[in-house]
């Protein structure tokens, strides 16, 4: 992660590059610069939300998942984080998500995606993305809606 000199003017962390929240506070930077940001509990957001939310990396692995994933695959959060996320994709769909991965890593949004995850009992589920690249951290912030079984799509 490169600095220019710029730091969180919340928390004061360094920043990277061209970075629009602090990975450290989660503050917007600008909102950050005004001092007007709100103090909510965005933590039990992420732990209750239905939905899948998580951070993964252009390296191709989850830096952190919401428990959502846990009840959607089966899997805990550790046994998620230790393994390349492809592992888990359908064989099938392992070329199209590689694909999706690069442009994200190359700064374009996914407004809708799907593809298949290996659950834990060994069954597939599609997953619908959504997903936003911050190209300087190199983090992806996304969400995943459970559709079903594969046979239903």
């Amino acid at each position: 992660m490169t600095t220019s000199g710029s730091i969180c003017l919340r928390c004061k962390t360094p920043l990277p590059d061209g970075a629009n929240y602090c990975h450290h506070c989660g503050v917007s930077v600008s909102a950050a610069a005004t001092g007007e940001y709100p103090v909510f509990d965005y933590e039990r957001l992420f732990n209750y939300a239905i939905d899948l939310l998580c951070i993964a990396g252009t390296d191709g692995y989850f830096k952190v998942v919401n428990p959502a994933f846990e009840r959607a695959l089966g899997y805990t959060a550790s046994e998620l984080l230790k393994r390349p996320f492809a592992e888990l994709i359908h064989p099938d769909d392992r070329d199209a998500t590689h694909a999706e991965v690069e442009r994200l890593a190359d700064g374009t949004p996914t407004l809708a995606f799907k593809n298949r995850y290996r659950k834990k009992d060994g069954t597939y589920v599609v997953l619908d993305w959504m997903a936003f690249p911050e190209r300087a951290t190199k983090l992806i912030y996304a969400t995943a809606r459970v559709l079903g079984p594969p046979e239903e799509f």
